[in-house]
């Protein structure tokens, strides 16, 4: 019998109605509960691609590009390295730098003449050149201005819902950056968090910005950088006597783009996860016709760095916009 919503309404007690949202629950909890198996995923291998990880920047000292293999998707084993390729960078006013694997395990190093010879320049290009098994894959990327940081100032606080979890302090300290973007839209850029020298490396730990605000737009030019994008203790507060350290490097527009694209890769999970997509790469085959082609990024980042050491009696009362 088909029962109308206006008798439902006229002849039921509130009571009944409860248990029947009550029993509905349940049985549908159960139900999820009961379906609950292990699933298998046959998933189709594939040959290994070469992975570039590699960023010229402006300080002293050796510059490293490192060169591995992909992987199938459920491996869970250390990444390989590609060795015996040859790697060197090319600025725009033709000076090579040759890159070495000395201790053939796929990390390419340059080594500078001197403790303060530098390579990476403002305003010059960088070519990457990398010749293994029978390619050639080329990348290049503009090495781009960036700002000073003004100061680091921190305040002690209670720990938050996204920086309580296991080992983590429940009490300690906040902390903040501050900069201000340079004038010119479409400054963009990365902010690296070290806590005792160790960078705090996440998925929730990416942070760029775009001018002074975190997405594309023309109106964080000039700003100081906004109150998300200074945070440092995003994950985690810090501890009393810790070296806190925050680097502020300039990245190009398209190297934003990857890591807006890559940020959302880390963090696509749940229930409503969108398919998995690549990321985009700036790493080319020369020769368009092999199916043999690259993942990765080749940068370049002038940088700025900051680091205190969270002293008690410097904690200030709050933070000022």
């Amino acid at each position: 019998m088909k029962i109308s919503k206006q008798y439902i309404y006229q002849e039921v007690n509130t009571t009944f109605n409860s248990f029947i949202r009550y029993s509905l629950f349940a049985v549908s909890a159960l139900f999820l509960i009961s379906c609950e198996d292990v699933i298998s995923l046959d998933v189709q291998k594939t040959d290994p691609y070469l992975v570039v990880d590699g960023s010229i920047t402006n300080l002293a000292g050796e510059q490293v590009i490192r060169l591995t293999k992909s992987q199938d998707l459920l491996s869970e084993a250390t990444p390989e390295g590609v060795k015996n390729a040859t790697v060197k960078v090319t600025d725009n006013l033709g000076k090579v730098y040759e890159f070495k694997d000395l201790k053939n395990e796929g990390k390419y190093v340059w080594t500078p003449t001197n403790a303060t010879e530098v390579m990476g320049v403002i305003g010059k290009t960088y070519s990457l050149e990398i010749q293994s098994e029978g390619e050639i894959y080329k990348a290049s990327s503009k090495l781009n201005r960036v700002p000073k940081i003004d100061s680091i100032v921190y305040k002690l606080d209670d720990a938050n819902v996204r920086q309580t979890g296991d080992g983590k302090p429940k009490k300690g300290y906040d902390a903040q950056f501050y900069a201000r973007d340079l004038k010119g839209v479409g400054d963009c850029y990365r902010i690296k968090v070290y806590q005792n020298g160790k960078l705090r490396n996440g998925a929730d730990n990416i942070v760029i910005a775009y001018d002074g605000i975190a997405n594309k737009s023309t109106f964080g030019d000039s700003l100081a950088f906004i109150t998300p994008l200074r945070r440092l203790a995003t994950t985690e507060l810090f501890n009393e006597n810790d070296k806190i350290k925050v680097e502020l490097l300039s990245i190009t527009e398209a190297h934003f783009d990857f890591w807006t694209q890559l940020r959302q890769e880390l963090n696509n999970a749940g229930l409503f996860a969108r398919p998995a997509a690549r990321v985009p790469s700036n790493i080319i085959n020369v020769n368009t016709n092999s199916a043999k082609q690259a993942a990765g990024w080749f940068g370049t980042s002038a940088v700025t760095s900051m680091e205190v050491v969270v002293d008690k009696t410097k904690a200030v009362k709050d933070f000022t916009d």
